[in-house]
């Protein structure tokens, strides 16, 4: 099921352009930062390839219901400038590329996005999670606003939300949901998966949903995966 088809032709070409020749010939929206050394690729990421009723779900919605069509759509479009060297950041990262379409859910793609609890930026940051990862977040500045920056920061966040819980479902539902909530519910049920977690009430009716509604974008705006 997975494809393009929601995307409008020119914005369909104007994304995948961006992201098969990536950054390299330049964004304007970055600064010149020394090249980071060489990770290792993560071994687990094709996220297009997870398979789960609840995916599917969201993946309908995202292909037949209007107006999510045309968020998707014009989240798409605006983050064509950013979404090559995003991808580029992640993968020194040593993370699935497909990463790259979490601010599509997180902020629409608006750098200067501003959400609950204080989250802005492409990413969503809360303050002091910006700050853990290396962020300035004063009265006088905001690296939240600056897309590389916050990419390169929500990568180390990412990457270790990762290597503490070993699965991109529940590393996904506590960049969302925070950390905190998702270690009371695996206490709660050790050695159970996210989908377990969510089944049982552990986690939040709305960690599932963040979760397949991502992982139903990946689907849908990614090229064709043979899982």
């Amino acid at each position: 099921m997975a494809g393009t088809l929601l995307l409008s032709p020119r914005v369909r070409v104007a994304f995948l352009t961006t992201v098969l020749t990536g950054a390299l010939a330049g964004c304007a929206f970055m600064r010149p930062a020394a090249v980071p050394a060489p990770a290792t690729r993560n071994a687990d990421g094709d996220l297009a390839c997870l398979h789960r009723p609840e995916i599917d779900a969201w993946e309908r919605r995202l292909r037949f219901d209007r107006p999510l069509q045309a968020s998707v759509s014009d989240s798409v479009e605006r983050g064509a400038p950013y979404i090559g060297r995003v991808r580029q950041i992640l993968e020194e990262a040593g993370l699935p590329p497909t990463l790259a379409l979490l601010p599509v859910v997180e902020s629409g793609f608006r750098p200067s996005a501003r959400g609950g609890l204080g989250c802005r930026g492409l990413w969503q940051l809360r303050a002091g999670t910006a700050r853990r990862f290396g962020l300035v977040v004063n009265g006088h500045r905001d690296d939240r606003l600056d897309p590389e920056l916050a990419t390169r920061a929500a990568a180390r966040y990412l990457r270790m939300l990762h290597a503490r819980y070993g699965d991109w479902p529940l590393a996904l539902a506590a960049y969302n949901a925070g950390e905190g909530r998702v270690d009371r519910a695996i206490a709660s049920r050790p050695g159970a998966t996210f989908w377990d977690l969510a089944e049982d009430r552990r986690l939040p009716h709305a960690s599932l949903d963040y979760v397949s509604h991502f992982l139903a974008v990946v689907r849908i705006v990614e090229p064709p995966h043979i899982c």
